[in-house]
Formats: structure tokens, sequence, C-alpha cells
């Protein structure tokens, strides 16, 4: 397994002790609407949203692994994978985006903000009725003398809601076979830009999803984030892996925390062990240790620039749904009653398996395909 260096013990010590004192006594963040900014903004106090941003602009460093594993405390500790992701998702999108991307204008202007929690990310690429595919997406940026207009809608944004930089990747040139997309940085208080109400969801509370409707929106050419007419391969196809090797942390989190509120209320509530009880808790463990390594391996593989993790992450989703499935059933079986944030974690994994399934089984047959095709 990967040997941790001193400063990713001390972002999961960090991470863990926050989430153990601000998040795990707040069950309301799993029933309320409203998202928990005065948590947010704690977090930024003790230096949560420094971690994978570089020095120069505030942050301390780091990279996939150690927010992977930032993740990973934050929700074994907290017992909320949704408040992970939103964190999660704000690292990613500064650390990758802006930091890899932006003009050293542009990263001055937001990286030192993003470092205190000041300033939110939201990333826009899916639209209403089309999903995020390249060749279905519709919200177009009209080249002017000074700049661009952009019209369309974005939907299921991360952070949508509470966003102040939307980054919207729209298309910029519709030719045959693949059209151009560039991305551009969106203020929220752009003219032109309207914020949609957040999208009623019962899982990840409280990660707030929504959507922005882009009317003319008129941005001046230093708005363009990375190449003109690159954004789909250089970004969007990009973010897309590194987004599901980081979201491992949080996954591996809460089914660490899973897995020891079951062997508590086993020991509470059972007064004889059994072998067969035991056999299923310890292929339990064996499983979680797995996911654990291979998700180490796949966020190392990105520090270090290596090949696509796409097969790690195939079979770190194969796994996670054996783990998820697994437990559920010995829960059931067993008849052991768990507590309500046990509950509340399987829920929003179970959402996660779901959503992540047809993802998973694209992979699987575009890798099949290749393979057949030698």
């Amino acid at each position: 397994m990967h040997q941790p260096d001193e400063n990713q013990i001390k972002i999961y010590k960090q991470a863990a002790a926050f989430a153990a004192g601000y998040v795990s006594c707040r069950l309301d963040l799993q029933t309320g609407q409203e998202f928990p900014m005065d948590i947010w903004w704690k977090m930024g106090e003790v230096g949560l949203f420094q971690i994978g941003i570089a020095e120069i602009y505030g942050g301390t460093g780091g990279g996939y692994l150690d927010l992977l594993k930032g993740g990973e405390a934050f929700v074994k500790s907290g017992y909320n994978l949704g408040l992970g992701v939103s964190w999660l998702f704000q690292q990613i999108i500064a650390h990758y985006v802006v930091g890899s991307f932006g003009t050293p204008e542009q990263r001055r202007q937001y990286l030192g903000a993003a470092t205190e929690g000041k300033i939110i990310f939201s990333f826009a690429v899916s639209e209403p009725g089309r999903g995020a595919s390249p060749k279905t997406l519709a919200t177009q940026a009209i080249k002017t003398k000074t700049g661009y207009v952009l019209s369309g809608e974005k939907t299921y944004l991360t952070n949508g809601p509470i966003a102040d930089i939307y980054i919207v990747v729209a298309v910029t040139a519709d030719t045959v076979p693949l059209k151009s997309f560039t991305a551009f940085i969106v203020p929220r208080n752009a003219k032109g830009v309207t914020v949609t109400p957040p999208l009623a969801m019962n899982f990840l509370k409280p990660s707030p999803h929504g959507g922005i409707k882009l009317e003319n929106c008129v941005i001046g050419q230093s708005s363009i984030l990375g190449k003109e007419g690159s954004a789909w391969p250089d970004i969007v196809v990009p973010l897309g892996e590194i987004e599901d090797v980081v979201m491992m942390g949080p996954a591996l989190g809460g089914m660490a925390a899973q897995l020891t509120m079951l062997i508590d209320a086993i020991r509470e509530q059972q007064t004889e062990m059994n072998r067969a009880l035991e056999g299923e808790l310890g292929a339990l463990h064996a499983l979680l240790q797995t996911l654990r390594i291979i998700a180490y391996e796949a966020a190392d593989q990105l520090d270090r620039g290596n090949a696509s993790p796409i097969p790690i992450m195939i079979t770190f989703g194969r796994l996670a749904v054996e783990f998820h499935t697994g437990i559920g059933q010995m829960t059931d079986n067993w008849k052991i009653n768990t507590p309500a944030e046990y509950d509340y974690l399987h829920r929003d994994i179970e959402s996660l398996v779901t959503l992540k399934k047809r993802l998973l089984q694209i992979r699987q047959e575009k890798i099949g395909r290749a393979l057949l095709n030698v």
C-alpha cells in the first residue's frame, strides 16, 4: 500500500478533526434544505480550502492523493457524504481547471480567494434533456469584436446554487463531425445570468445542485479559460476521470464509517458470536482494505501523470458495489439495528452506485470494443 507522507497525515488528521467537531453532530444536514454556509466558512478559517492549491496563491500544495485522503477522513469522521462531495469538487476545479488552464492573472484573481473559501466554483457542462454528450450540447458562445455572447441553459451543477463563478463549456464551432467547445469564466452577477432554483434531491445532502440560464450574456475575451476550441479534450474529459478518482475518497470514508457503526451495533446487540457472522464481517473488512489500496493507487497515478486510471476505476466500482450489497444484506439478514448516520450513508452510497452504474458499463464496453478490434 502507498505510504503516506507527513503532509498527507496532517491533512487526514485535519479533515478528520474538523468533521468530528463540526459535521458529525449535525444530523440536520441530512434533512434540511439550506446549505450550511456557517460550516463552509469555518472550513475556510481552518485551512481546508488550501489543500491542492499551489503555495504561491496561499495554498498548501498537494495533489489528488492528498484530496482523496482528505475526503476519506472527512466523511469517515463526519458521517456526511454530501458535504464531502461539495468540498472536494471545489478543490478539484481549483487545482485542475483554474490551476492548470487559468492565465497568471486568472489564477491570481480567483485562487487566492478560493483558499479562504471566499469564492465557490461550479463547472457547467450538462444541459436539460441533453445530458453531457458533446453531440447534443447546444449552449453557444458567439464571437464578437470584444468577446463572446453566451446563450443556453445548464443543469445538474454541483454547488451551482451557491457558486460565485461558473466555468461554462459552450459550443464555439458547430463543425462536423465534432463540435469545438471553449470554457469561459462567468461570474454569478454577470448580466444575462439567471441562477435557477436548486434541484430537489433526496440524497447527498446538503450538497446543492442546480442550474443557470444564459440569455445574451456578454463576456470579454479575457474570460476564456484554456485554449479556444479545445475545452472538451483538454478540460472536460480529464476532469471527469479526475472527479471519479478523487471522489473515491468520500466513498471510502462512507463505507469505513458504515463498517465501524455496524461493528459497534453487533457488539451491543449480539450476546454470542457466530462464525458465519464473523466470516461476513471479515469479508467486508477485506473488501474495504482492497478498495483503499485501489483508490490510493489510482490517485497516485494521476499525480504522476501516468496512463488513464480507467481500468482501476472500473475495478473500484465493481468492488464498491459488492461491498455496498454485502453490508446491506448483512444488516438485514442478521437484523442489526443501525443508527441514523449509518442509514443516511447507505442511502447516499446507493445513489452514487446507481449514478455511476451506466458510466461503468460504457467504460467496460469501450475497452471490450477496442480489444475486439485489435
